[in-house]
């Protein structure tokens, strides 16, 4: 099933039992950040707190709307496809790169509910929206961090959808990254910037969940978003336009920012708790995104995402579900041997781990090649590749693997120079600026003259060193015949 607004996947997961609500009072400045970091750490459900201190519009935050903890499961990444709760990773991963593979083109409408109440002029303040303050020394107070952006390409059709962040600077203004490597950095800079013209935006918050789903992805640049979203929920996505410019949003958002970014314009932004369990990223001029409307659902609803150390919606979608899912299509577009690609939850997309066939030379460097020369190259500052009698999804297996079979010296390949996420903690102000960073590989594969089939490195598993007939067998009489109980462990 798909959902027609945030609303009726809230209802879904209340029904699961992964949503509750919090009808008394909770602070704006902190405690709501405070709530929402605590869900992801321990695997809560998520809140819907309806009674914030200090706005208008009755207008209220969920928290945590996608994002269970380290030792939980993906129960709400499934319900938002409209699967089974307890759908295990593979299965979640299959659906994301079979239904991604086929979008569908939204409709154009010419109403919606996001369009209930709309604000111009002297009516526009953002503090009247339940922007919180998420994390002690940040910046400011943060109106989106689960919201989509939607900025066009002057000079095509393309529209590109991303969740990005933005700081409240005053009533009508706001600031946030604007990564040149990042599809809204190359039409902001390039395309708009560089000619001297201000770049339309629009910000929306909720709608189909699939929506923030596919905006915390990163499709290739000039794929369209909304149609993979419409992918994702096998149905179309109904828009309708804005206010004050071109851009098309879902009808059924909750809340829609409208407005430019002039260019050149740069305030002082940040800093801000991120993704990668730091405050990564120093307080510097970035440029500023001007107000120009506001349109709401009578009692909007704002998602927000408390990022930190342990899992926030970002590495679930953008780390393990989107960088993943890309890594693996890229391989098998060069037409290697890869059995599956990984990278492990909490570790902050930091590690991808890559299973291939055995009996491949030089199958790890091939593999590096592959995922340096995209735009995953500033992802993964580590790449891990393994053989396929490990289980890329499995880390304890996988770490087994590397520190046994790779070796210290010519099993480590080392990149002293290499294209780097600006966010990534152990940068310096000079390389964040530049996208400057190093990486290194982990070659994990087995010694070519270990035998054909690199028996000698076989390992001695439950799944390695017994017939495959024996562990179906085993697998079949676990529960019913022997009585043992089954422990699906981290993520199914």
């Amino acid at each position: 099933m798909s959902f027609y607004d945030l609303r009726e996947y809230m209802k879904a997961c209340e029904d699961a039992g992964e949503m509750i609500t919090i009808d008394q009072e909770v602070d704006w400045n902190l405690e709501a950040g405070a709530i929402s970091r605590r869900i992801c750490e321990v695997g809560a459900p998520m809140a819907h707190m309806t009674n914030i201190r200090g706005v208008d519009y009755g207008a209220s935050i969920l928290g945590s709307p996608m994002s269970k903890g380290w030792q939980s499961d993906f129960a709400r990444i499934a319900i938002g496809l409209g699967l089974d709760p307890s759908s295990d990773y593979e299965v979640l991963m299959n659906e994301f790169m079979q239904r991604m593979a086929h979008p569908i083109r939204p409709l154009q409408v010419t109403e919606g509910p996001c369009k209930q109440n709309i604000l111009t002029g002297k009516d526009i303040n953002l503090f009247k929206l339940p922007a919180p303050y998420l994390h002690e020394g940040d910046g400011g107070r943060y109106i989106d961090t689960f919201g989509v952006t939607a900025t066009k390409d002057p000079d095509s059709d393309w529209v590109n959808w991303g969740v990005y962040r933005h700081m409240i600077h005053n009533k009508a203004t706001m600031g946030g990254i604007v990564n040149p490597h990042q599809h809204i950095g190359m039409i902001y800079y390039q395309r708009y910037e560089a000619r001297d013209k201000p770049m339309p935006y629009a910000i929306f918050f909720g709608g189909c969940p699939t929506t923030a789903m596919i905006g915390s992805m990163s499709p290739p640049a000039g794929v369209s978003e909304a149609e993979v979203a419409g992918g994702l929920r096998r149905e179309p996505l109904h828009l309708v336009k804005c206010e004050t410019n071109d851009l098309l949003v879902p009808a059924t958002a909750e809340i829609v920012i409208e407005g430019h970014v002039r260019p050149y314009e740069r305030w002082d932004e940040g800093p801000f708790g991120e993704a990668t369990g730091y405050r990564a990223s120093p307080r510097m001029p970035r440029p500023v995104f001007r107000v120009d409307c506001i349109t709401h659902r009578d009692n909007p609803i704002m998602p927000i995402s408390c990022a930190g150390t342990d899992l926030d919606e970002c590495e679930i979608l953008y780390g393990v579900f989107s960088n993943t899912s890309a890594a693996k299509r890229e391989l098998e577009a060069a037409g290697l041997p890869v059995i599956n690609a990984y990278s492990p939850p909490g570790l902050k997309f930091a590690l991808l781990i890559v299973a291939v066939e055995k009996g491949h030379m030089g199958i790890a460097d091939r593999v590096v090649s592959v995922i340096r020369g995209t735009k995953l190259g500033v992802r993964f500052q580590y790449i891990m590749v393994v053989e396929n009698d490990v289980e890329a999804t499995n880390l304890t297996e996988a770490l087994h693997a590397a520190m046994t079979r790779t070796h210290p010296t010519r099993g480590l390949q080392i990149f002293g120079l290499a294209p780097a996420h600006p966010l990534v903690p152990f940068l310096d102000l000079h390389d964040k600026m530049h996208a400057r960073g190093a990486a290194i590989t982990f070659d994990a594969t087995s010694p070519h003259e270990s035998g054909a089939n690199g028996s000698a490195q076989t390992r001695t598993s439950f799944r390695g060193a017994f017939p495959e007939a024996l562990q179906n067998q085993i697998l079949e009489s676990w529960e019913s015949g022997y009585g043992l109980p089954t422990s699906p462990g981290r993520f199914g």
